[in-house]
């Protein structure tokens, strides 16, 4: 059944938006995209979507990001995703819809907040690198991706707490995120879980989706972030209140 004009409104100033904060600060589309579209669609087609529009939108950001990442930190982030993704797409599959919703928006809440909670820092040093802490991370940004598009906050805590500069850390974010998008895909593909549909709605959702992350990064050329307590941590408490809001009056 194709989406209403109000739905499909919705759904793409919702993509534009999602765009802007990714291209902005290097992650959060894939989490915002999930929780809005979870408001008129089930998490098993909400998290598909927004997976294959955060894949294919952030291709313009890949080139500058591979330069700029911190490999040595990757390899064991992205060892850790790998692990847990097969977990993450097993819950999705098996989980009922209402239940998954209100999983999906407190993972994103809990970590909204545990991104304003950070403490600020102004040392320029980054801390050392621990392989295990790495994996960890990796590990559990993996597992909230695939079963939520909610891998943000744990990689950016992690981030954080290594004292990246903030164009390292974007680009870190932006190549993490495509091969965990990437994984995850292929996994949901395997189980079953991507249909025509979503390719119908990822048409209609593309174009605004890549004109917000062109104007992200168009803002972050200019003035890159300072906090994000004051950019995605907010959006992200909003959409999982009205999600959990929208559930408990169901």
């Amino acid at each position: 059944m194709p989406p209403t004009f109000p739905i499909l409104a919705a759904a793409m100033s919702l993509a534009l938006l999602a765009g802007m904060v990714r291209g902005y600060c290097g992650f959060g589309f894939a989490m915002l995209m999930a929780l809005g579209l979870m408001l008129f669609m089930a998490p098993i087609q909400a998290v598909p979507l927004a997976l294959v529009l955060d894949l294919v939108a952030s291709m313009g950001l890949w080139r500058r990001a591979l330069r700029h990442a911190d490999w040595p930190c990757l390899r064991y982030l992205l060892l850790g995703m790998a692990v847990t993704t097969l977990i993450g797409v097993w819950l999705l599959a098996s989980v009922p819809a209402s239940p998954m919703r209100i999983v999906v928006a407190l993972l994103a809440m809990s970590g909204a907040v545990a991104l304003l909670c950070q403490r600020e820092t102004t040392s320029a040093a980054p801390t050392t690198h621990h392989p295990g802490v790495t994996l960890g991370a990796g590990g559990l940004s993996g597992l909230c991706m695939t079963l939520a598009s909610a891998g943000g906050p744990p990689l950016m805590l992690y981030l954080l707490y290594r004292r990246m500069p903030p164009l390292v850390m974007r680009a870190t974010a932006i190549v993490f995120f495509a091969a965990s998008s990437s994984a995850s895909l292929l996994g949901l593909s395997l189980a079953g879980a991507l249909h025509a549909s979503t390719w119908h709605w990822a048409a209609w959702l593309l174009l605004p989706a890549l004109l917000g992350n062109a104007l992200g990064q168009w803002r972050f050329e200019r003035t890159p972030p300072r906090s994000l307590k004051t950019s995605v941590a907010p959006l992200l408490i909003g959409l999982s209140l009205w999600v959990l809001i929208r559930e408990a009056l169901a």
